[in-house]
């Protein structure tokens, strides 16, 4: 049985999360804290809503594609690092893109690539709710 959230991590998640979202997109610092909970959420909010990794892969940075592994690894949530590293594999065969326009050419996948982005939605979607408390009680120990 999935582990179900709190709704006191559920609050401070989006509020972490919300707050660096609107840091970043201003310009703004952001510390190295609250950017591991602003893409670890990210990265569960572009899979649970188009139910697979092809939103996270298309609309994120190749920034934050870059740094999410270590950072899933940086809070123990191993079954989603492994989860994303298959993804990874699967999207990006020749290694994750280099520019903008690598990754574009890159996001135009073939029927089999989609269909094995999308058969690991199931096994992450389980791991929602254990997500929001790593991620929570991660913020609260960081003083986020």
């Amino acid at each position: 049985m999935p582990e179900i959230s709190t709704s006191e991590n559920e609050q401070l998640v989006a509020r972490v999360y919300e707050e660096a979202m609107s840091a970043l997109n201003e310009g703004k610092h952001v510390s190295a804290p609250a950017l591991v909970v602003h893409d670890v959420e990210h990265l569960m909010q572009e899979v649970n809503s188009g139910v697979s990794f092809e939103g996270y892969f298309r609309w994120s940075s190749l920034d934050e594609i870059g740094r999410i592994r270590e950072q899933l690894q940086a809070v123990g949530l191993s079954r989603i690092l492994e989860l994303t590293e298959r993804a990874i594999q699967i999207a990006f065969p020749q290694g994750i893109p280099t520019t903008e326009e690598e990754k574009r050419n890159a996001t135009e996948w073939t029927s089999e690539q989609e269909e094995g982005l999308a058969a690991l939605f199931d096994d992450l979607e389980e791991q929602n709710g254990h997500m929001t408390n790593v991620l929570g009680e991660y913020a609260r120990t960081s003083g986020l």
